[in-house]
């Protein structure tokens, strides 16, 4: 190889090297990753589904839905169905819900709005009532109580038992929900209203849901 041949193929590396460098090649393991700035938070993914199923709502019922779905809970009890796509964050599903509803225009948040917070006290009440009714080998599955604040004012209460993941409906977790419904009375001393009663398994992943 000559000295102008040396010279041209060590210019050509350069830059490719630069190219490369610089992002200019594609990988050989497949596609780049998406950047993590580009990809939409899951609360504000789950807040979208729930405002287009509110504006869907909305158009087809008009002005009396937003009393509706906001008063007697609907938003709370259609996130229930809505699967994946409220999962996430059902707080932000249902506050885009609402907004929906109500036709105003779209407020994202800026964070998760779902909060959970563990109630000891009212697991142990709950577990008190059930001695005296004789049907403490259900609820002894249940190892922790939460609340799920979905809105300042609603919020469903979640049952995480020891039992196995199975098909959604099981008669056992079934059979946990009413124990609970009927239970329940009130507020039992918490602001707000108790929308629904969740049992999830030992994987937290939902068995049943019933309305309280």
């Amino acid at each position: 190889m000559n000295h102008r041949s040396g010279r041209v193929l060590g210019m050509t590396v350069a830059a490719l090297v630069g190219l490369a460098g610089c992002g200019g090649g594609k990988s050989l393991d497949g596609p780049a990753p998406v950047s993590g700035s580009s990809a939409v938070p899951e609360h504000v993914a789950a807040y979208r589904a729930g405002y287009g199923v509110g504006k869907a709502v909305y158009e087809s019922s008009g002005k009396g839905a937003a009393v509706r779905e906001t008063v007697w809970g609907g938003c709370t009890r259609r996130a229930l169905q809505a699967g994946s796509a409220a999962e996430t964050d059902r707080g932000s599903w249902v506050r885009g819900c609402l907004n929906g509803v109500a036709n105003s225009p779209e407020q994202l948040p800026t964070g998760p709005v779902t909060k959970r917070t563990t109630n000891g006290e009212m697991l142990e009440r709950f577990r008190e009532w059930a001695r005296t009714k004789g049907e403490t080998q259900e609820v002894d599955h249940v190892r922790t109580l939460v609340t799920a604040q979905l809105t300042r004012y609603d919020y469903d209460v979640e049952l995480s038992t020891n039992y196995s993941a199975g098909s959604p409906g099981t008669p056992a977790s079934e059979s946990l929900a009413r124990r609970f419904v009927e239970w329940w009375s009130g507020d039992h001393g918490l602001p707000g209203t108790a929308r629904n009663v969740l049992v999830l398994a030992a994987d937290g992943k939902r068995l049943t849901a019933q309305r309280i």
